[in-house]
């Protein structure tokens, strides 16, 4: 299993709601690029005459990649994960030095904080962070600019944004 000096990892099996699955020409070196931005191995399947044929990587709760040996389709795959609390800077760093494509990290209109990085085989990862220093201006523009029929979350830690 990967090394991580980050927060504990959950690392129960429940029913993923949702995963992505990567399709990559070398298991063993994207693991260790994923590992420089936070993933964990979670579990790795044997295939015939074990050999592994599956990669489980978990980041946090809900953030699971299943990546499959084969060949690549370049830029099929674009994913967003919440980065969680860490050093956006610090990732870009290690990424960097796995020899990861790195943007960012670069700051959004809408009020957060992105990384995008993307492996040898093309698939696009974006980690990204509310920027919370401009919380309040984030709650003014959402209350003007967001529209639809959703509801906000309520409690602490929600964001205290006004449907309008």
């Amino acid at each position: 299993m990967t090394e991580n000096d980050g927060p504990a990892i959950d690392r129960s099996i429940y029913v993923m709601p949702m995963f992505v699955n990567f399709v990559v020409s070398d298991l063993a070196a994207s693991e260790a690029l994923y590992a420089s931005a936070g993933f964990v191995t979670l579990a790795t399947i044997p295939g015939p005459g074990g050999v592994p044929s599956l990669v489980h990587l978990r980041r946090e709760k809900y953030q699971d990649i299943l990546m499959t040996q084969g060949v690549a389709v370049r830029g099929s795959v674009s994913v967003s994960f919440a980065a969680g609390d860490v050093d956006l800077g610090e990732v870009v760093d290690r990424l960097r030095s796995a020899g990861a494509e790195v943007a960012g990290p670069l700051d959004t209109p809408w009020f957060t904080t992105d990384v995008t990085f993307t492996d040898k085989d093309g698939n696009v990862v974006t980690l990204t962070a509310p920027r919370m220093a401009d919380q309040a201006a984030a709650q003014a523009w959402a209350s003007d600019q967001i529209t639809g029929d959703f509801e906000l979350p309520k409690g602490a830690g929600a964001p205290n944004w006004n449907q309008g």
